[in-house]
Protein backbone atom coordinates (compact mmCIF):
# COMPACT_ATOMS: atom_id res chain seq x y z
CA UNK A 1 0.00 0.00 0.00
CA UNK A 2 1.10 3.52 -0.94
CA UNK A 3 0.97 6.04 1.49
CA UNK A 4 0.59 9.86 -0.07
CA UNK A 5 1.68 12.39 2.14
CA UNK A 6 1.77 16.26 1.20
CA UNK A 7 4.59 17.97 1.80
CA UNK A 8 4.18 22.01 2.46
CA UNK A 9 7.62 22.85 3.82
CA UNK A 10 10.42 21.36 6.09
CA UNK A 11 8.80 21.72 9.12
CA UNK A 12 6.59 18.93 8.02
CA UNK A 13 9.14 16.83 6.54
CA UNK A 14 10.83 17.14 9.97
CA UNK A 15 7.79 15.76 11.68
CA UNK A 16 7.49 13.16 9.09
CA UNK A 17 11.21 11.67 9.79
CA UNK A 18 10.40 11.49 13.54
CA UNK A 19 7.17 9.56 13.03
CA UNK A 20 9.01 7.27 10.72
CA UNK A 21 12.07 6.28 12.91
CA UNK A 22 10.15 3.92 15.43
CA UNK A 23 9.05 1.80 12.05
CA UNK A 24 12.63 1.89 10.61
CA UNK A 25 14.76 -1.16 11.47
CA UNK A 26 17.27 -3.52 9.76
CA UNK A 27 15.69 -5.11 6.90
CA UNK A 28 13.32 -2.35 6.24
CA UNK A 29 13.00 -0.84 3.15
CA UNK A 30 11.80 3.05 3.20
CA UNK A 31 10.34 3.59 -0.65
CA UNK A 32 10.38 7.09 -1.57
CA UNK A 33 8.16 7.83 -4.66
CA UNK A 34 7.99 11.50 -5.87
CA UNK A 35 8.79 13.88 -8.47
CA UNK A 36 12.03 15.71 -8.88
CA UNK A 37 12.34 18.11 -5.79
CA UNK A 38 9.34 17.42 -3.36
CA UNK A 39 11.76 16.29 -0.47
CA UNK A 40 13.13 12.30 -0.93
CA UNK A 41 16.75 13.06 -0.45
CA UNK A 42 16.00 16.36 2.78
CA UNK A 43 13.82 13.29 3.75
CA UNK A 44 16.68 10.64 3.65
CA UNK A 45 18.67 13.62 5.08
CA UNK A 46 16.72 14.17 8.57
CA UNK A 47 16.08 10.27 8.90
CA UNK A 48 20.10 9.80 8.89
CA UNK A 49 20.59 13.00 11.14
CA UNK A 50 17.55 11.45 14.01
CA UNK A 51 19.59 8.07 13.57
CA UNK A 52 22.72 10.07 14.98
CA UNK A 53 24.43 9.59 11.44
CA UNK A 54 27.31 12.86 10.91
CA UNK A 55 27.97 12.46 7.52
CA UNK A 56 26.90 14.78 5.31
CA UNK A 57 24.06 12.61 3.15
CA UNK A 58 23.71 13.33 -0.64
CA UNK A 59 22.09 11.84 -3.38
CA UNK A 60 23.56 8.78 -4.79
CA UNK A 61 22.03 10.06 -8.62
CA UNK A 62 25.52 8.87 -10.06
CA UNK A 63 26.94 5.82 -7.94
CA UNK A 64 23.39 4.28 -6.91
CA UNK A 65 24.10 3.87 -3.46
CA UNK A 66 25.33 5.47 -0.51
CA UNK A 67 26.37 3.44 2.75
CA UNK A 68 26.10 5.00 6.39
CA UNK A 69 27.07 3.51 9.30
CA UNK A 70 24.39 3.47 12.07
CA UNK A 71 26.03 3.17 15.77
CA UNK A 72 28.40 0.50 14.95
CA UNK A 73 25.01 -2.01 14.43
CA UNK A 74 24.21 -1.95 10.97
CA UNK A 75 24.03 0.65 8.00
CA UNK A 76 21.89 2.98 5.83
CA UNK A 77 21.35 2.14 2.32
CA UNK A 78 20.67 5.35 0.51
CA UNK A 79 19.65 4.05 -3.60
CA UNK A 80 18.74 6.06 -5.82
CA UNK A 81 17.45 4.23 -8.97
CA UNK A 82 16.71 7.61 -11.30
CA UNK A 83 18.94 6.57 -13.81
CA UNK A 84 18.22 2.72 -13.70
CA UNK A 85 15.77 1.33 -16.34
CA UNK A 86 12.94 -1.98 -15.10
CA UNK A 87 15.68 -4.45 -16.89
CA UNK A 88 18.74 -3.09 -14.55
CA UNK A 89 20.04 -6.17 -12.83
CA UNK A 90 20.85 -5.17 -9.24
CA UNK A 91 21.63 -8.40 -8.15
CA UNK A 92 25.14 -7.17 -6.79
CA UNK A 93 23.17 -4.81 -4.53
CA UNK A 94 21.18 -7.32 -2.82
CA UNK A 95 23.17 -8.74 -0.14
CA UNK A 96 23.82 -5.34 1.02
CA UNK A 97 20.25 -4.80 1.88
CA UNK A 98 20.34 -7.88 4.49
CA UNK A 99 20.58 -6.94 7.92
CA UNK A 100 20.35 -2.80 7.16
CA UNK A 101 18.05 -0.54 6.58
CA UNK A 102 17.70 0.82 3.08
CA UNK A 103 15.91 3.82 1.64
CA UNK A 104 15.38 3.37 -2.47
CA UNK A 105 14.38 6.99 -4.26
CA UNK A 106 12.53 6.70 -7.32
CA UNK A 107 11.44 2.92 -6.63
CA UNK A 108 9.82 2.59 -10.01
CA UNK A 109 12.57 2.38 -11.79
CA UNK A 110 13.24 -1.07 -10.34
CA UNK A 111 10.34 -2.65 -8.56
CA UNK A 112 11.36 -5.81 -8.56
CA UNK A 113 14.42 -4.98 -5.99
CA UNK A 114 12.07 -4.63 -3.35
CA UNK A 115 8.44 -5.80 -4.04
CA UNK A 116 9.21 -8.82 -2.02
CA UNK A 117 10.81 -7.16 0.96
CA UNK A 118 8.90 -5.90 4.19
CA UNK A 119 8.60 -1.75 2.93
CA UNK A 120 6.82 1.36 3.79
CA UNK A 121 6.11 3.06 0.75
CA UNK A 122 5.81 7.13 0.52
CA UNK A 123 4.53 9.34 -2.09
CA UNK A 124 5.86 12.43 -1.63
CA UNK A 125 3.81 15.68 -3.05
CA UNK A 126 3.81 19.12 -2.93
Amino acid sequence: MIRTQKIKNLEELEKLSRLLIPRLHPNTFLILQGELGVGKTTLTQLIAKNLGIKEKITSPTFNILQRYRIKNDYYLNHFDFFRLNVNDNLDVFQELTVDNLNIIEWPEKNPQFWKAKKYIHLKLIK
